[in-house]
């Protein structure tokens, strides 16, 4: 296969892996889908292409150029430190998707992902057929991210491994040992998160070193619900 072809492949693996649409990518790049598509089939990215893709997305501008070396940048890759991104059994999506209450949020010391799966008393719902693979729901405790998602808002979430990059600038709800959970845009500043509100007036961004990190949920659906 030729290398482009091969580029495209692996691009288009990850973001099926990641549950991301080629809308999706379009939206974040800021073009059209098309350009997406044909970038995905074959198109050869010159340098600002490749300079756009690797600011969104981690990719090593170098590999998307010439298809040599490591896919990602590795600033864009989590450490594998010690208590960072714990190896969790994937939830059983047969079931009804279990839902965080907001009061977990903001709550330290306590692992939602194993919350979830041995607490007898969490509430359950259907998974949303639209919404992309998700592993819980969790109930939107404020408005960090007003008017984009604000209180009592459901939102569904996916859990990302620990090779999963982060897209900076992507909405996340993040589990950590010291805080509790965060519901916020989170960009990998190579040394820990920096955390984003919208509501930036009532919510000042700050940051977090990896190793207080359990686990990384991204937003993938919202719904507005009263539940």
């Amino acid at each position: 296969m030729p290398y482009k072809l091969e580029i495209g492949k692996k691009i288009k693996e990850y973001f099926s892996e990641m549950g991301m649409s080629q809308q999706e990518v379009a939206n974040i790049l800021d073009v059209q889908q098309a350009a997406v598509s044909n970038q995905l089939n074959g198109r050869p990215f010159g340098k600002n292409a490749a300079a756009k893709w690797s600011k969104a997305f981690g990719f090593r501008t170098n590999w998307l150029v010439t298809g040599e070396g490591p896919m990602f940048e590795a600033q864009h890759e989590f450490p594998h430190t010690d208590g960072m991104f714990e190896d969790h059994p994937e939830l059983n999506h047969d079931d009804d998707i279990p839902v965080v209450p907001a009061r977990l949020f903001r709550a330290p010391e306590i692992n939602i992902y194993e919350y979830v799966m041995n607490s007898s008393s969490v509430d359950r719902l259907p998974p949303v057929p639209h919404f992309q693979k998700h592993d819980m729901f969790a109930m939107c405790p404020g408005d960090a991210m007003a008017p984009r998602i604000c209180r009592g808002y459901l939102l569904a979430l996916r859990r990302i491994s620990r090779d999963t990059p982060i897209i900076n600038g992507e909405i996340y709800v993040v589990d950590t040992m010291s805080s509790g959970m965060f519901l916020r845009k989170i960009v990998d500043n190579g040394s820990g998160l920096t955390f984003i509100a919208e509501n930036q007036n009532d919510f000042p961004d700050f940051e977090l070193p990896y190793n207080d990190v359990i686990n990384v949920f991204r937003v993938v659906g919202v719904l507005i619900t009263n539940i």
